[in-house]
């Protein structure tokens, strides 16, 4: 075979490949691929979503995010007098995993609120939890969005997160964080491809996506026995601080993962949390002994992220525990709620006992 001819079918194979992916790449993006939300590089939060109705990575189903960050379908502006608002801080459950715009656990509170019978108020509930983000980012997030007049809530509920390992994010300093603020904008790049989505995302999910995940975190993680306590009981405290001194009512939530009982060990954060919302009297909404005693097929999607029925529980538990606080009850010029006397609630109490019901 000569050269010439050679180079042709070399020509050919190559146009050929780059037809193929074109037409790959077209094909997948009419069953949803190509569409995921996207996370922009941020000196102060690492990664933020970038704002638009996108898709779920599983279940492809409607995901709004606005200009400020928020899963939410309009920018906040600041709060005018008959308005009282929640955001939700924590990681990919608290942004609702897998579930669409309505049937997030902070969508069905907003809608229950508005529906309950505080009609002095109209109530926004808006989703300020990001994929991945670990209790360092949270906290940050959380003061970004507190210290903001247009996005300041009457409630901040603040979630422990999953991505423990993923701690030692916030502390990159110099040409590490931009060398980590480079892989996020890689990252971003490579995930506005329908390719990409289906093979490295959900095909390969397991054996490679969370390959990918590791190098662009390499120098990052750590394990469960070097997890700094101490930075997280700052990070509490200095969210408790920021809430007090802009008049919001700080609040935690403890989420279940699929099969977790009240007897299974906690992690060290949540039990960190604990402690600190007793010594400092936050209330806390336990979920972990309320899901337990449910259907685990039912409540979970996979191992880490709640269902519909899931979210549906916690929206309701939820609803519950926001009822009894003096924020709700002065905005809605109620009767102080003192009937729940849960230290998953208030500081009094047995240290695992779930809310209370009204």
């Amino acid at each position: 075979m000569s050269t010439g001819t050679k180079k042709h079918l070399f020509l050919k194979s190559v146009i050929a490949f780059f037809v193929f992916c074109a037409a790959l790449e077209l094909g997948l993006r009419l069953f949803g691929y190509g569409h995921y939300t996207i996370y922009r590089p941020d000196e102060r939060l690492l990664w933020v979503p970038e704002a638009g109705q996108k898709l779920t990575v599983v279940n492809h189903l409607p995901i709004t995010v606005n200009h400020q960050g928020l899963r939410y379908a309009v920018d906040l502006q600041p709060k005018q007098k008959d308005q009282f608002r929640i955001i939700t801080f924590g990681d990919s459950t608290v942004q609702g995993w897998g579930v669409d715009d309505n049937s997030h656990f902070s969508a069905l509170l907003e809608k229950d609120l508005n529906h309950g019978s505080c009609s002095r108020e109209h109530f926004q509930v808006i989703s300020g939890g990001v994929n991945a983000y670990p209790n360092s980012l949270i906290a940050e997030k959380l003061k970004e969005v507190v210290e903001d007049d247009a996005t300041r809530p009457d409630v901040a509920v603040v979630s422990c997160s999953e991505n423990s390992n993923l701690e030692k994010l916030a502390l990159l300093k110099g040409t590490d964080r931009e060398k980590f603020l480079r892989r996020v904008e890689w990252k971003s790049i490579a995930r506005r491809s329908a390719i990409y989505n289906f093979l490295i995302e959900d095909l390969l999910r397991k054996v490679a996506y969370y390959q990918l995940r590791r190098a662009i975190m390499e120098g990052t993680l750590h394990d469960m026995d070097d997890l700094d306590i101490n930075q997280f009981n700052q990070n509490l405290e200095q969210s408790l601080a920021i809430c007090k001194a802009n008049h919001v009512q700080l609040m935690f939530l403890l989420l279940s993962t699929e099969g977790q009982t009240p007897a299974s060990t906690k992690s060290p954060f949540s039990k960190a949390m604990l402690a600190f919302a007793a010594k400092e009297h936050v209330p806390v909404l336990n979920m972990i002994p309320i899901m337990s005693s449910k259907d685990q097929s039912a409540m979970f999607m996979d191992p880490e992220h709640p269902s519909v029925a899931g979210h549906e529980l916690i929206a309701d538990e939820l609803m519950k525990a926001v009822e009894t606080l003096p924020a709700y009850n002065a905005a809605c010029d109620g009767p102080q709620a003192g009937d729940v006397k849960s230290a998953e609630t208030t500081p009094l109490g047995p240290a695992n006992a779930p809310l209370a019901s009204r």
